[in-house]
């Protein structure tokens, strides 16, 4: 059965563990080597103290496949990190958990936008986050010279 919460802190080690695969798979695309130490992630811990982010865990069959890191920016929300275990992707568990996000940001009322960004050279997350209702919105950034497609969705 799949579960969509906030995550409890402890969750948190758990959590850490599926980051660090996540980071080792954006290693495929932005060439960047992540150190599999402790907490190389300096926003990591943060989602659990601060006030304006909130962290997600994706349960399946009482274990944690995936997260989805949400950022109050003041003028938006940011899903700043989403990631599901290989195994567990094309079943709609990632869809439920951000259906679920959006709707957790809607009933919060602050905002009525959520934004995601994604590496250009990303292509299956790029199909991922349209099929969920978010938008190209034209603007690009950059993150370690790798261009990132800024997309949104309405809430």
């Amino acid at each position: 059965m799949l579960r969509i919460e906030i995550a409890p802190d402890e969750l948190r080690e758990k959590i850490w563990q599926l980051f660090l695969d996540y980071a080792t798979e954006l290693s495929t695309l932005d060439g960047e080597v992540r150190p599999r130490v402790k907490r190389h992630y300096e926003y990591f811990d943060r989602f659990w103290e601060d006030a304006d982010r909130t962290p997600f865990a994706i349960i399946y069959d009482h274990e944690p496949i995936g997260f989805c890191f949400l950022q109050d920016t003041g003028v938006c929300f940011k899903i700043t990190d989403f990631y599901v275990h290989p195994l567990h992707r094309r079943r709609g568990f990632g869809k439920t958990a951000v259906d679920f996000v959006k709707e957790w940001c809607t009933s919060a009322g602050r905002h009525r936008i959520i934004a995601a960004n994604v590496y250009v050279n990303n292509l299956p997350a790029i199909h991922f986050w349209r099929s969920v209702g978010f938008c190209d919105t034209g603007r690009r950034t950059r993150v370690k010279g790798i261009r990132l497609i800024e997309m949104e969705c309405k809430l």
